[in-house]
């Protein structure tokens, strides 16, 4: 628990330090949108370097291209508005592709990921529909907030108490709601419970697997050569194993996808 509180207080600390870059890129350079409070997805490592998934993958994604990658680090409520007004060329963050979010800007899938639930050990509350009268704590504008939202439909339905849901900004913010007893429950991708739950003891999964999507590239609608050169990026970063040898490297090779 020491340990992630520790990194929770760095990535903290890192988000005050890391400066936005400039809305005009210089030759050569890829703007990627990220949230650096996602772990594993992306997150300042304890020498407050930029690093995780999505770090790693779209940084090699952007040399594939043959452009330097320049990571500007926004709370992930507000990446698809500020690729809108070209803070930055491309959104990486680990996000679901829907129909809301294809209506405004395009999407190009790259991983495929779903849902866990975990709650405290100590915890009575048993599988996703258990949370039916209980309390968790989500990432604001998340797909995992649609999971619960669509639970909790289903729960008054039923004609049980709704879950009451408690959205933060950040993924460390809504994981101390549980820490801290503020909440019964917390959601968030299969690997980034799994990277949690692997340096911190006392929590338990009680639903996984659920709601499988894919995640997408984000590139500002109207910009199709760019979002070719993204799908012929990663499909050569699948040839020629940089991909797939990314995702084993950050333990979710499952969630590759076969082809683009």
């Amino acid at each position: 628990m020491r340990s992630m509180k520790r990194i929770g207080m760095s990535l903290l600390a890192g988000l005050m330090m890391c400066g936005v870059a400039h809305a005009d890129s210089a030759p050569g350079q890829l703007r990627i949108g990220t949230s650096l409070t996602q772990m594993p997805w992306g997150f300042f490592d304890q020498a407050r370097k930029p690093t995780g998934v999505d770090v790693t993958l779209c940084g090699a994604l952007a040399k594939q291209m043959g452009s330097s990658p320049e990571f500007v680090n926004l709370d992930f409520k507000g990446l698809i508005p500020a690729l809108q007004a070209d803070r930055f060329d491309i959104v990486c963050a680990a996000m679901y592709v829907t129909p809301e979010r294809q209506g405004v800007i395009d999407m190009v899938p790259y991983i495929e990921a779903s849902q866990t639930v975990i709650v405290k050990n100590a915890s009575a509350v048993k599988g996703l529909d258990g949370l039916c009268g209980h309390s968790a704590s989500v990432l604001q504008g998340s797909g995992s907030m649609k999971v619960l939202q669509a639970q909790s439909q289903q729960c008054e339905s039923a004609k049980k108490p709704p879950i009451t849901i408690q959205a933060f900004d950040t993924q460390p913010i809504a994981l101390r709601a549980l820490e801290n007893d503020s909440v019964d429950g917390f959601i968030a991708t299969d690997s980034l419970i799994s990277y949690f739950m692997q340096h911190n003891n006392g929590y338990r999964k009680i639903a996984t697997g659920i709601s499988p999507m894919m995640l997408g590239i984000g590139v500002p609608k109207n910009r199709e050569d760019l979002a070719l050169k993204v799908r012929n990026g990663l499909k050569e970063m699948k040839s020629n194993g940089t991909y797939d040898a990314i995702l084993k490297q950050w333990g979710i090779e499952s969630a590759a996808i076969k082809s683009f």
